[in-house]
């Protein structure tokens, strides 16, 4: 056999090796990574991408990214463990777990921060103006709703006795409900804030920045192999590791890191697992 010969059949057989790993690869079940729908889906989607990129090419699967109408919807979804992946609030991610034996793997840093807004042309001074009006809230399920409805009461302001508030669906509309009047502030999260569209936020202002809690979690469903959940975990290690896709990411989510759970930060979620689960059983 010729020296040429023999490295076509060198080059086959080595090909040879690689194809069913390929086939193999290209044959494994997609994962289905779960989004708390914090803003509108559109823009939410849209700021994942790089994450499904990376992880599709590093874990040599396909993924897929998904949300919910609401947070209810999305957490009923989480229980029903219909996503392989969750990305949601610290407090919600208590609840899956203790309830549904999701495994919580990563959080996100900064943590978030309790905002509460009013319109420039109508300016409040103090939290104290609240006394009478009416409060909108961007997500009435939210961890920032619990803490801030904390720092009213703290500040002698009861819902529902000083003040009342009404929901807004979405980030969108949460600054124009502000604006036409409808609520003389709004509380939401950093988040929240910062998705507002540009020309509606520069109407806006800050009250106060009330609070700052835990970041978001990332949970895995129980029904997953060891195996692959760890490889999950450092994939998304890697990718928070500087990576162009990490980097775009949080330029374009405002978070800085993606790192181990500290100790302790599931448990310190338990005061709130009762309110949480009376929010979502009367979302009204």
């Amino acid at each position: 056999m010729s020296h040429s010969a023999a490295r076509r059949t060198a080059s086959l057989a080595l090909l040879a090796t690689c194809l069913p790993r390929f086939s193999h690869a290209q044959d494994l079940p997609s994962l289905e990574i779960g989004i708390l729908p914090n803003i509108s889906a559109r823009v939410l989607l849209a700021q994942y991408e790089p994450m499904r990129t990376f992880l599709q090419r590093g874990l040599g699967r396909g993924v897929q990214l998904s949300t919910a109408a609401s947070w209810n919807a999305f957490h009923a979804r989480t229980l029903g463990l219909e996503y392989d992946l969750v990305i949601t609030a610290s407090h919600l991610a208590r609840v899956a777990q203790l309830e549904r034996g999701l495994v919580p793997l990563l959080m996100y840093e900064p943590a978030i921060k309790g905002m509460i807004i009013c319109a420039r042309k109508r300016p409040l001074k103090s939290a104290a103006e609240l006394d009478g009006q009416t409060l909108a809230l961007s997500n009435p399920q939210s961890l920032v709703t619990l803490r801030g409805f904390q720092w009213l009461s703290e500040k002698s302001l009861v819902r529902g006795r000083h003040f009342k508030t009404i929901n807004t669906p979405t980030d969108d509309s949460v600054g124009n409900v502000v604006l036409q009047g409808d609520a003389i502030a709004a509380m939401l999260s950093g988040g929240e804030y910062r998705a507002i569209p540009g020309p509606i936020k520069e109407q806006l202002q800050v009250l106060a920045t009330f609070a700052e809690v835990p970041g978001f979690v990332v949970l895995a469903s129980p029904r997953l192999a060891p195996a692959l959940v760890n490889a999950i975990k450092e994939a998304l290690l890697r990718f928070a590791g500087g990576t162009p896709e990490g980097t775009a990411f949080f330029a374009a989510t405002g978070f800085s890191a993606i790192r181990e759970l500290p100790p302790g930060l599931m448990a310190s979620m338990d005061p709130y697992v009762g309110t949480t689960k009376a929010i979502l059983a009367n979302p009204g």
